[in-house]
């Protein structure tokens, strides 16, 4: 096999967006030995579509544990025993002083809650903390409805996070209490009020190769503007084992997503520094274009500062 010629064709049918499931079975198969050829590819998509520019961003975890719905790889799920913290609605000044630290910083500030949706009241709370913030506003909150995501639009958060997580073959495997079609919904809802719509999942939960593929080809009709990818860090208590997968392979799914979905923001988030340690800075020469920095939810991260020199040390600077 020529994966020289293989690469970048695959690098020209991308940017012309005609990738077809014949070339994600292609992609699949690509043997580890050959992949500084596939990251080529998709590197070439990357600078195509956004040049030297990433597009990172920082969250809060606003309401912590306790929540209902029982996703085997959630710390914060009341189905698991992770002995997370459970705590409530962060106040107003809490937020603010988040917000007011991610806009000095220069960063999007993504507020997150735990539980299946937030109550009309807490969602109005939020609104009204985050309305003066100076920063990039996002937020994901939960299943919502039209009336929530037109509060939420009016105090200016441009960008809505509700991940699918996994394929549909999948997701029974993860989730019980809500339905993949309820997520669906939530991200057309999402759209439909105007926000740009950040819509992914996590890897590394025991799913196939085909069903992230299929993963692929559910996404691509959403038309969503960004796809956070995140592998998995299993925390004890958790109904999930550690992933099995080597950092190469996780590499590789990130190829998957930027050359299916060429010009939308594929973004790195939880488990990258547990799962790709020392290689971290190749999840840009594999397609990526945006990271979560600052820390996750409920484990750490490596910290803003070491994030911004890595993007330095790889020639690339922060979307302002």
């Amino acid at each position: 096999m020529d994966y020289f010629r293989l690469s970048k064709g695959l690098s020209e049918k991308s940017i012309a967006k005609k990738i077809s499931a014949t070339d994600l079975d292609a992609i699949i198969a690509w043997p580890h030995e050959e992949l500084p050829l596939l990251f080529a590819a998709a590197d070439t998509v990357r600078r195509q579509f956004f040049g030297a520019m990433v597009n990172p961003c920082t969250l809060m975890n606003v309401k912590s544990g306790a929540c209902s719905e029982d996703c085997a790889f959630c710390s914060q799920s009341a189905h698991n025993a992770s002995g997370v913290s459970v705590t409530p609605l962060a106040s107003a000044s809490e937020i603010r002083q988040q917000a007011d630290n991610a806009a000095r910083q220069g960063l999007p500030f993504c507020v997150v809650s735990s539980g299946r949706r937030l109550s009309k009241k807490e969602i109005s709370a939020i609104a009204e903390a985050i309305t003066p913030a100076l920063c990039e506003k996002h937020a994901s909150l939960g299943i919502l409805d039209a009336d929530d995501f037109a509060l939420l639009k009016n105090a200016g958060i441009v960008c809505y996070n509700h991940n699918l997580e996994t394929s549909r073959s999948y997701f029974s495997r993860i989730v019980t209490t809500h339905t993949y079609d309820e997520r669906v919904a939530t991200v057309n809802l999402a759209k439909a009020s105007g926000m740009r719509v950040c819509c992914g999942g996590i890897f590394g939960l025991g799913e196939s190769w085909e069903q992230r593929k299929e993963f692929c080809l559910e996404l691509a009709p959403l038309d969503v503007d960004t796809v956070p990818i995140n592998f998995l860090n299993a925390v004890p208590g958790t109904r999930v084992s550690p992933p099995k997968e080597s950092p190469l392979e996780f590499l590789k799914i990130i190829s998957l997503f930027r050359l299916a979905l060429p010009d939308k923001t594929i973004k790195v988030c939880g488990g990258r520094e547990k799962n790709l340690g020392g290689l971290q800075c190749l999840i840009f020469l594999a397609g990526a274009n945006g990271y979560v920095t600052g820390g996750y939810l409920t484990t750490p991260g490596a910290g803003i500062e070491h994030d911004d020199a890595m993007i330095e040390a790889m020639g690339l600077s922060r979307l302002k």
